[in-house]
């Protein structure tokens, strides 16, 4: 049987087209506040910059859009089963047929049969074992695998909106002066030292309250590597598009 990819492809592109709008989006929220960068050689101001931004409302927009690409990027696995879903299964049961998402092994009677329910249309072993060892049980920690935590976002967004909050920093320099990000400072000339520390800005960020066993990770970045993620799992059911 051979299957068609390119609606899951549009899929990614559109996940990958929302979170560079969310991005736009995230730095001119920032640039319109009291503000838009930290300031560094004024402690009393960098105090209050930090306490304005902990009390900082964000915008309900920002949850909902994010919401909306981590909804596409779970669709994306689901779209996956139901390609190599056999015609009967898709038309008799295309309500069960999704990727399975289980946090612990489905030993149990109940457990396994929705399991089974989800791909049942599907009888190409190595597909099948494909799925299997995506499944968050097989990782060192399900609650931080990434399709658990794409998974259960997308449970929380039905229900309500996904926790942001304003709580972390990017350090932004010139492309210039990127060759010497890395450097200890003490291994620096003087003069590109002075460079960077006058060059540097110091911008705060949105991100997700809770993602996997993580605190307070940045929304922008966490979402590129979940969007990378779902790219890598699809190429990779992709190769057998023709078996």
């Amino acid at each position: 049987m051979k299957n068609s990819f390119k609606g899951i492809e549009e899929k990614l592109n559109r996940a990958d087209e929302n979170i560079v709008n969310l991005n736009s989006e995230i730095d001119a929220f920032f640039q319109a506040c009291r503000y838009p960068t930290l300031p560094k050689n004024d402690d009393e101001a960098l105090l209050e910059a930090i306490e304005y931004h902990k009390n900082l409302a964000i915008p309900p927009r920002f949850s909902v859009l994010v919401g909306e690409i981590i909804h596409h990027l779970r669709s994306c696995l689901d779209h996956v089963v139901w390609q190599f879903s056999s015609d009967e299964y898709r038309r008799d049961s295309f309500w069960k047929i999704e990727f399975p998402v289980f946090s612990d092994e489905p030993i149990e009677k109940d457990a396994l049969a929705r399991y089974k329910g989800k791909v049942k249309g599907i009888t190409n072993p190595d597909v099948l074992g494909l799925i299997n060892d995506l499944q968050p049980y097989n990782a060192p920690d399900a609650a931080d695998a990434p399709i658990w935590i794409i998974h259960d976002m997308d449970i929380v967004d039905k229900h309500r909106e996904l926790i942001l909050c304003p709580s972390t920093v990017r350090i932004e320099i010139p492309a210039s002066l990127w060759p010497y990000a890395d450097y200890d400072r003490s291994a620096l000339p003087p003069e590109i030292e002075d460079d960077l520390y006058h060059n540097l800005k110091v911008v705060p960020q949105i991100s997700f309250k809770n993602f996997g066993r993580r605190e307070i990770q940045p929304v922008v970045p966490a979402l590129k590597f979940l969007h990378s993620v779902v790219g890598e799992i699809v190429e990779r059911f992709e190769g057998w598009h023709s078996v």
